[in-house]
């Protein structure tokens, strides 16, 4: 079963985009489980002065998406790259997504504004 780890952005992502990031990833993967970070989650509610707050909770608790507790400090970019072995990683982040690849790790991005695409496919040996 693949993972796959929401940052901020793909916390916020379905309430600002004209497409369902979820049937996407049912695209993509077919089976997964979600992940994200308790900062990335305080991150996404925070943004536009709490705007996406209680729609992120609904999200996380409609989508089964498993929060994991931060451990250690730092940004939570920094924080991903560091757990992000085993995961699929779902960014928009350019810069994130460029440290990960540079790892050797699988990222989602938003195409086109209209679908998905996986950078950095990682197959099954």
């Amino acid at each position: 079963m693949k993972k796959i780890l929401l940052d901020t952005n793909f916390l916020t992502a379905p309430f600002q985009l004209d497409f369902d990031i979820f049937a996407e990833l049912d695209r993509l993967y077919g089976y997964y489980k979600l992940y994200t970070l308790e900062d990335a989650v305080q991150e996404a509610k925070s943004i536009e002065e709490g705007k996406y707050g209680q729609l992120v909770e609904k999200l996380v608790e409609n989508k089964e998406v498993e929060v994991m507790e931060t451990t250690g400090s730092g940004e939570v970019d920094d924080l991903i790259v560091r757990i992000s072995e085993g995961f699929t990683v779902a960014t928009n982040d350019r810069e994130l997504r460029d440290r990960l690849v540079k790892q050797g790790c699988e990222v989602v991005i938003v195409r086109s504004h209209n679908h998905l695409e996986k950078v950095n496919e990682q197959s099954l040996l």
